[in-house]
């Protein structure tokens, strides 16, 4: 009987050290589960933010790339200057987040590769970015005052009349494609070229004013030998800007020996458009 007593009397303490045992547990389960979320929160924000070069936005990778590649030689109509600006602006909020834009205008290609009128990566929009692991506000300042406003002022710079002589089209696509669109580091990335111009290649060795070649007799000339590039994997648009003696220099066979071109050195013309006016 006195055992039993004295069984008794212990029984409290193991009860308030078992007790004890479970805060404890307790204690290193919360401190683990805040391990978690502090581990996942940092997670999230190294996924959700990449570091980016200081001018262009751009990261190490973009998401994809799109080459616009510019050929206004004569002016524009209100109308069709318009219509140009239109196009662009659809193009500039269709890139997406981390998406790289690069623009080009054709010019001789002769003794130098083309380089870029603007480079601008999209850097997202507020949308993009969550108040628990970045800065809306910031991202949204960024995205209107660094990508659109510097976009849209190259943009206006487009649409001014070259005045040159010379539309060496064809050799600006290779040199533009060589620079970046065959780049060691955006192959396997979604591509995109797109072609304003009102397609009318004119130098001394090819000149459409003379007569719109046969696509099948241009492809395996020595000419298309020499300005051709590797557009595998690429789409491509065509964007015709027509001119004012269109019915004369730009007949319809004119868009399909393009797209025939560009079919033919590999790309998938997803579409052709003539710019209004």
């Amino acid at each position: 009987m006195r055992r039993n007593r004295q069984s008794r009397r212990a029984r409290p303490a193991n009860r308030a050290a078992e007790s004890e045992t479970r805060k404890g547990w307790l204690k290193i389960g919360l401190v683990g589960l805040a391990g978690v979320v502090v581990l996942g929160g940092y997670l999230m924000v190294s996924r959700g933010h990449r570091a980016l070069d200081p001018e262009t936005l751009c990261p190490a990778e973009p998401a994809s790339v799109v080459l616009l590649l510019v050929d206004v030689t004569d002016p524009m109509t209100v109308a069709q200057r318009q219509d140009f600006q239109n196009q662009l602006a659809v193009l500039r909020n269709s890139i997406p987040r981390y998406g790289k834009l690069v623009v080009m205008k054709v010019d001789s290609a002769a003794d130098r590769l083309l380089e870029p009128v603007i480079v601008r990566c999209n850097p997202g929009r507020a949308e993009d970015v969550s108040e628990w692991t970045g800065n809306p506000g910031r991202v949204q300042r960024m995205h209107a005052e660094e990508f659109v406003l510097p976009l849209n002022e190259a943009f206006t710079d487009l649409s001014r009349a070259s005045g040159s002589t010379r539309s060496p089209i064809l050799e600006s696509v290779q040199s533009a494609a060589l620079t970046e669109l065959l780049a060691p580091e955006v192959q396997g990335l979604p591509r995109r070229l797109i072609l304003a111009s009102d397609l009318l290649q004119n130098t001394d060795t090819v000149s459409f004013y003379r007569g719109l070649p046969s696509a099948e007799a241009f492809v395996e000339s020595a000419a298309f030998r020499r300005v051709r590039t590797d557009l595998r994997d690429v789409e491509a648009e065509i964007w015709m800007l027509e001119r004012s003696d269109t019915t004369r220099t730009q007949p319809r066979a004119l868009v399909d020996l393009w797209d025939a071109l560009l079919t033919a050195q590999g790309a998938t013309v997803t579409r052709a458009y003539n710019v209004s006016g």
